[in-house]
Formats: C-alpha cells, structure tokens, sequence
C-alpha cells in the first residue's frame, strides 16, 4: 500500500528537520575543535556549576538555621541567587572570551594580512565566546535545581523538615556527580573526587551552622 501524499510529506519535512538539527550539532563540534574550545567549555562548566551547588546547599542551610518554614521563601532566594550568578556569568564570560577570540583573530590577520571575518574560523570565533558564555552563565543555575526540588512537594508530599533535609542531599549527590565528571577528565580516581566534593560541601555545612551558632 503506497503512503498518501501527506504522508510522504510529512515524513520529507520530518526528514529535513532532523537533517537540520544534525547538520548543525555537526557545525558546533566543527566550530569548538577548530578553536580548540574544549577544555575550556569544560572548565567554565565544572567551576561555576561547583559554585552554584554550593551557593545553594548554603542558602538551604542558611535557611534551615533561620527557621524558615515557608518554601517560596527558600526557593526565591536560591532561584534569585542562581539567577544573578548566571547573568554575571554569562556577561562576563562573553566579554572576556570576546575580547581574547577578537585578539587572536586580530593576530592571525595581521600574521596572514587577511581578513577573516566572514570565513569559518571568523564565525567559529564569535560562535565559541557566544557558547561558552551560555555554559558558563547556565552552569551554576542548573547545578541549583535539585536543590530546588524537594521544596515544590511541600507541603503535599513532604514537610517542610524533609524537604530541607532530602534539597541538603541533592546538593551533596550534585556535588558528587560533579566530582565523578572531573575525575573523569582529569582520569583520577573517580570515586575520590566525588567524595572530595561532598567533604567540601559538608565544610559550608559545618561552617554555616559555626556561624549560625555565634
């Protein structure tokens, strides 16, 4: 049996929608290898998904020793907090990689007495400050959502007490699996670096209830 006319076009415009998707993963990947980009998205990720983990395990627990007992309180402050670190990351990181990748160009112009502009290694340039500007900006917010969860249950599912306590452990499991990843790439014991990470979270644990005490 022969497929209908709107079939065939459906499946053609299907076909053509991911063939765009693909071509364009495939373009990014270009861009990132032909400027070497790699670790340093990686690093941008890791550093600023650490801090925004942290920034968040310290508001819940800043929170908890507060007696805070309203859950939009808790999730407000760290979703204002998550949300300031991604602008400031984002701004900054784009004018810092801007303004290297417009050197480096500049220099390889001079050096070829060419204008690059409007070739592949000119927009994979301006491409690369442009991404790494929203790895960095949307790191530290995304690390902080899962401490955000627990607080959406309450008080349906969970109190108020289990939803600080279970956001604490997100934070931690955050934590670790970000401790995996750079054991990962640094080929380390993997298992060492994710507990590295929780033993730092549970520092701001211990320091926050120090102050909290004083």
């Amino acid at each position: 049996m022969e497929d209908s006319p709107d079939e065939n076009d459906q499946r053609i415009v299907s076909g053509g929608v991911w063939s765009g998707i693909s071509d364009g993963i495939e373009e990014i990947r270009s861009y990132i290898e032909m400027t070497g980009a790699t670790k340093i998205l990686r690093r941008y990720f890791a550093m600023n998904a650490f801090d925004g983990s942290m920034t968040s395990l310290g508001v819940v627990i800043g929170a908890y020793l507060s007696h805070i007992h309203e859950p939009r309180s808790v999730m407000g402050v760290v979703v204002t907090s998550g949300i300031a670190m991604m602008v400031s990351g984002f701004s900054g990181t784009y004018m810092a990689e801007s303004a290297e990748r417009s050197r480096s160009l500049n220099e390889l112009e001079d050096a070829m007495l060419i204008n690059l502009d409007d070739t592949m290694y000119g927009r994979a340039s301006r491409f690369v400050s442009l991404f790494a500007a929203l790895v960095d900006g949307s790191a530290p917010f995304l690390a902080a959502v899962p401490s955000l969860l627990p607080f959406l249950f309450v008080p349906g599912i969970l109190s108020i007490e289990t939803a600080y306590l279970v956001s604490v452990g997100a934070s931690l499991a955050t934590l670790f699996a970000l401790g995996i990843f750079l054991g990962r790439i640094s080929g380390e014991n993997i298992l060492l670096n994710g507990i590295k990470m929780v033993v730092a979270g549970i520092a701001v644990a211990l320091i926050a209830l120090a102050l909290n005490l004083h």
